[in-house]
């Protein structure tokens, strides 16, 4: 597969965004950003005066900020900037990136600086080992402006080879690992409000068009031109640091990709697929039964029976005969027709929880072994039955369900059980608003953030898919573009319901999920800006 690189048009999108945005704490946000990536949290001292600290922290500011490809020009002045501060060159460092993040940005940490002492904390005995304090985000508090994730992402990966073209959710993904990024650090600090449209060509942007972007040092009037030859070819040693590699964990969003889930489900036979309403529990189920065969799909309910699934007697022209069940004419289908031999098979059950699991496998259950065998008798003929290697079943589960019990443990742990979570990347990827008045993304991850910190439970969040209707979907982007007031309806009767049947019905608790003006349901103007200021 042929490599490719940011446009362009893309990473001059990522540059004039960045330019434009208000960031009061600049610097900090820099440092702490370079900071993370080398191991500081609020739970360990981090180490500064180490070798293997200090590789990172000039990794990371390379990653961040250097304006050349090659190594070659690490000790140059004027090799780098901070992309918070973009259009001023004034609020720059001025010694070479190699100095700066080895020397003086631990000094600056270290050194007293008023800022720091409420963002960090020394050691007792070691003033170069530290770590962040419990309440350190409330420094950032003022900071005005969000920064926007996008475009930060993308300027990080503005020289990187990608082996295809990435979506966006994905360089986002990246960047949140590399740099150690909370969930409540990406609520805080940034917005994900999609503006850049991601082009890819088959040429890496020239350092040089990255310098031209950003224009000549006060100090150094001649700055790009000096440098306009060089450095255009790429390096022995690849300033890509945020690696982009082959594989599954590349598609969109943060859930791994079909082909492994296929890969998956036929080594395990059967697995169930569980989390909150409108994770794409059905949707990946459906995605995967294209690449089987013959596909049955049943949904399971209360009253669904040992009769229905297996087999019983039924009344028919006054006498009593034996109906086989739903899983045992797809098992015959499999193992008796001689055309099938060679075909992949695949039940999927819908809302595999909300039937008495137990009662309805009955003695079958043994059969999901795989390998053992069971004879059953239907209208006096007895046959042996059991699950062939070409059937495998998928059940899906939803979490939240508290109408039914759970599925007991010898059902349960005869499947892989695989979690499906709310996946903003798709969101980043997929939906937006008419106008970009807010990000849908910014506006999920907030609500789940305040969801599971008020209930302390995972499972009460609200799904990604619930913003994915077909109804708003436009083929010529392949997103879902949402007019305000459809997406307006969406959240006031759809959203809104959910999160009181999650919070059963207290307004404190509802309120301190959505605050006051969101809750009561606004429409129009109104409501476009109580969505900013809930996310503000």
């Amino acid at each position: 597969m042929e490599s490719c690189y940011l446009s362009e048009t893309t990473v001059s999108e990522s540059y004039k965004i960045l330019s434009n945005i208000n960031c009061k704490h600049d610097n900090e946000l820099f440092t702490l950003f370079i900071l993370k990536h080398a191991g500081l949290s609020q739970h360990e001292y981090l180490e500064l005066s180490v070798e293997s600290t200090k590789r990172k922290l000039l990794e990371a500011t390379r990653q961040l900020a250097y304006l050349f490809i090659s190594e070659d020009y690490l000790k140059e002045k004027y090799n780098f900037i901070n992309p918070l501060a973009m259009a001023n060159w004034g609020k720059n460092p001025t010694e070479a990136l190699q100095m700066w993040s080895t020397q003086r940005l631990i000094n600056n940490v270290t050194g007293g600086g008023r800022q720091w002492k409420s963002i960090i904390t020394n050691a007792p005995d070691n003033p170069n080992s530290i770590k962040l304090k419990h309440n350190y985000l409330e420094f950032f508090r003022d900071m005005e402006d969000k920064v926007p994730l996008d475009a930060l992402s993308i300027w990080c990966v503005r020289f990187n080879e990608f082996p295809y073209e990435v979506p966006l959710s994905n360089i986002i993904n990246n960047f949140i690992s590399y740099f150690n990024i909370t969930e409540e650090e990406k609520t805080f600090i940034f917005s994900t409000s999609t503006q850049i449209s991601l082009e890819y060509t088959k040429q890496r942007v020239t350092s040089h068009y990255v310098r031209s972007l950003i224009g000549n040092h006060e100090k150094n009037p001649e700055w790009v031109e000096k440098f306009e030859t060089v450095d255009n070819e790429a390096p022995k040693t690849p300033n890509s640091l945020i690696q982009y590699g082959g594989g599954n964990s590349l598609q969109s969003g943060s859930n791994l990709s079909i082909d492994f889930y296929e890969e998956l489900i036929k080594k395990a036979k059967q697995a169930i697929f569980m989390g909150p309403p409108g994770t794409s529990k059905s949707f990946l189920a459906k995605g995967l039964s294209d690449r089987f065969h013959i596909v049955k799909r049943i949904q399971f309910h209360p009253q669904y029976s040992y009769q229905d699934f297996i087999g019983g007697k039924i009344l028919e022209n006054g006498s009593l005969r034996d109906k086989k069940g739903e899983l045992i004419t797809f098992i015959e289908d499999a193992i008796l027709d001689s055309n099938n031999q060679d075909k992949e098979f695949l039940l999927i059950i819908e809302e595999i929880n909300r039937a008495n699991v137990s009662q309805v496998f009955g003695e079958m259950i043994q059969l999901l072994d795989r390998g053992e065998t069971l004879k059953l008798s239907f209208n006096g003929e007895e046959r042996d039955y059991y699950l062939p290697d070409n059937m495998k079943i998928i059940g899906t589960m939803n979490t939240t369900d508290r109408t039914v019990g759970r599925i007991d443990y010898a059902i349960k742990r005869r499947f892989y059980q695989i979690y499906c979570k709310p996946d903003i990347g798709i969101l980043i990827d997929k939906a937006k608003i008419e106008g970009n008045d807010f990000s849908i993304a910014d506006l999920l991850a907030k609500i789940n953030q305040n969801l599971f910190s008020i209930l302390s439970n995972k499972e009460m969040v609200i799904g990604h898919a619930i913003f994915l209707k077909d109804y708003v979907y436009s083929v010529e982007t392949e997103k879902y573009l949402w007019p305000t007031d459809d997406f307006a309806y969406l959240f006031n009767f759809v959203v809104v319901p959910l999160i009181e049947d999650y919070c059963n019905g207290n307004a404190d608790l509802i309120t301190s999920v959505l605050g006051e003006k969101l809750y009561s349901q606004p429409t129009g103007a109104e409501f476009v800006q109580a969505v900013k200021e809930y996310l503000s």
